[in-house]
This record gives C-alpha cells, structure tokens and sequence, in this order.
C-alpha cells in the first residue's frame, strides 16, 4: 500500500524524510489521484479495475530504471556498455546494508534534488528522477488542484516500495 506524506510549507523538505514518514499524511484522494496519473501510462488491460503500489513501482522500474540497471535490477542493462560506471546491483542493497533495506537513501538517490553538488567521483550518472517526474506532473496534472509533489513522492515511494521486494536474503 502506497501512503503518501507532505511536508510542511514551515519545514525544509527532504524527500527521504517525507517518504519515511515525516511530514502530514496526505488526504486519501492524494492517492487516488497519484494512482490514476501513474495508471494512465500503464498498459490497459480490460479485466484490471485498479493498480496496487507494487504494479507502479514495476512499472516505473521497467520505463525508467532497467535501461541502466536491467530488467532484473542485476546491473546488466542494455545501457551498461556505455557508462562510465557500472549500474548498482539493485538486488543486493539490504545485503551490503547489515540486512536491512536502506529505504530512506535509496529514496533521497532516486529523487536526486538534495544533492546539489558532485561527489567525489564527478558528476551524477543517474538521472535526477524528482526534477523528471515533477515536469511530468505538472504537465499531467495541470489544471488540477492537487501540487505535483504528490505525484513525484508517489512515484518515488513505489518504486523504493518496489526494489525492497527484489532483495536478496
């Protein structure tokens, strides 16, 4: 299940702390909406009446992540011969993470907008996928009376959702 959080207008925002849970939970409809502008890029399929947190995260996965990660999370993407580095193996981060999965980085990795700066290693290989996925919120939701914020942390949760079920044990 898929529970989106939002900040308060007073507190500085962190995507890993409001995915997290630290912030105002967000009406119900938050959801709804998140869900059908997510749902509208899914494949339609006649007999399927809703989406679960864990099909948008597949999804948002396979359009956006496995080019460079593979359809597997292994690293081995179409893409891999031609980065400077290669894709984190996606399946083992709780491994490497004393068991636990590290939902609040892999977050605030996915969302990118708090890292301002390079790090050590130059610059940011990975796309900033919180500055993709609000222009595709506010194009998508324009008009509507509902800040795209909430679809970008929707996204960002059910992908993190997501790649928390793919963990090796």
């Amino acid at each position: 299940m898929i529970t989106l959080f939002i900040a308060s207008p007073a507190s500085s925002f962190s995507p890993a702390r409001a995915l997290a849970g630290v912030g105002y939970r967000a009406p119900v409809l938050a959801l709804a909406i998140v869900s059908a502008v997510l749902a509208t890029s899914l494949p339609c399929n006649a007999s399927a009446q809703t989406v679960t947190g864990a099909e948008l995260g597949r999804h948002e996965f396979e359009t956006n992540c496995a080019i460079c990660h593979g359809i597997d999370a292994r690293g081995g993407g179409p893409m891999r011969p031609f980065l400077a580095r290669v894709p984190t193996d996606l399946t083992s981060l709780a491994r490497r993470n004393g068991g636990v999965f590290p939902k609040d980085a892999v977050a605030e990795l996915i969302d990118g907008r708090a890292t301002v700066e390079p790090g050590p290693h130059g610059t940011r290989e990975m796309p900033i996928w919180g500055n993709v996925y609000r222009e595709q919120a506010n194009h998508q939701m324009r008009g509507m009376p509902f800040p795209s914020e909430w679809s970008v942390r929707g996204r960002i949760l059910a992908l993190t959702d997501y790649l928390s079920t793919l963990q090796q044990r």
